[in-house]
């Protein structure tokens, strides 16, 4: 007998929001874990603040440029989903064959629970914000109306641009049988070429020109340099539509490998 998930794409969406409510209400039971992520987060973030205040002379010499770092500490941390992890651990133990049995979307109920990291961390940044603007004040806050607008617009497509980017760095593991490479090499690119610790037209012409023909930087950079007004006007629309193609070019081409992959699907089970 067909079920209603079978029949009905609503009941579909629906399955995908119990998925979320299921994953989000886990990180409550799973708290260390987050507060273990956010104080190895801080470090790193204290390190870049350390040596960029020996180069600009502290907050005062270079508002904007901390208030950058800032920002982009606090959308790595939103964006810093576990996708790679628990898929990695469920291939690796065969435990995606059941998940593809489900009567529903593998890469949709994956990208409903990834989002929750996001959600679910994206309250400590409210914090870090409002702490941070005590030093900041409004280099801070977005250039203008549209500038707000259009970063969240941008933080949006950000977080479909890094679920697509894990997961087909994930696809590794089918081959690898191992999410350890495909996670570091994903995320070394990542630390370079996102703008994570340093604006990317800050970097040498060489690098600030690899990091422009890849995805990376539209996790990171281009939502936070949106919101400040490193980017305006034509360079903002132009920024906006190049992370608009990415997170629908990663998306398709995610599913035509999975697609592919999942014909000659080999499970490693133990």
């Amino acid at each position: 007998m067909r079920t209603e998930l079978d029949r009905s794409g609503a009941g579909h969406w629906r399955a995908y929001v119990s998925v979320f409510k299921s994953a989000l209400s886990a990180h409550l039971a799973y708290a260390a874990w987050i507060w273990v992520s956010l104080a190895a987060t801080a470090v790193g973030f204290a390190l870049t603040l350390l040596i960029w205040t020996f180069v600009r002379g502290g907050v005062a010499q270079d508002p904007p440029l901390f208030a950058y770092l800032t920002l982009a500490f606090m959308a790595n941390f939103t964006l810093n989903m576990g996708a790679e992890r628990y898929i990695g651990e469920r291939i690796r133990e065969g435990l995606v064959a059941t998940d593809l049995l489900k009567p529903v979307d593998y890469v949709w109920m994956s990208f409903f629970q990834a989002v929750t990291d996001s959600v679910f961390q994206g309250v400590f940044t409210l914090v870090i914000f409002a702490l941070a603007y005590t030093q900041l004040g409004r280099a801070l806050l977005p250039a203008s109306p549209l500038a707000l607008a259009q970063g969240l617009c941008s933080l949006g497509l950000a977080c479909v641009v890094q679920f697509h980017l894990s997961f087909l760095f994930t696809q590794l593991i089918f081959y690898t049988h191992n999410n350890y490479g495909p996670s570091v090499m994903r995320l070394s690119l990542h630390q370079a070429f996102s703008g994570v610790f340093a604006p990317l037209d800050l970097y040498p012409g060489w690098m600030g020109a690899l990091a422009a023909w890849l995805p990376f930087r539209h996790v990171i950079y281009t939502p936070c340099g949106i919101w400040l007004g490193r980017l305006a006007g034509d360079e903002a629309w132009k920024a906006l539509g190049e992370q608009a193609l990415w997170a629908l070019g990663l998306m398709l081409a995610g599913r035509a490998i999975f697609g592919a992959i999942r014909r000659h699907l080999t499970i490693q089970g133990g």
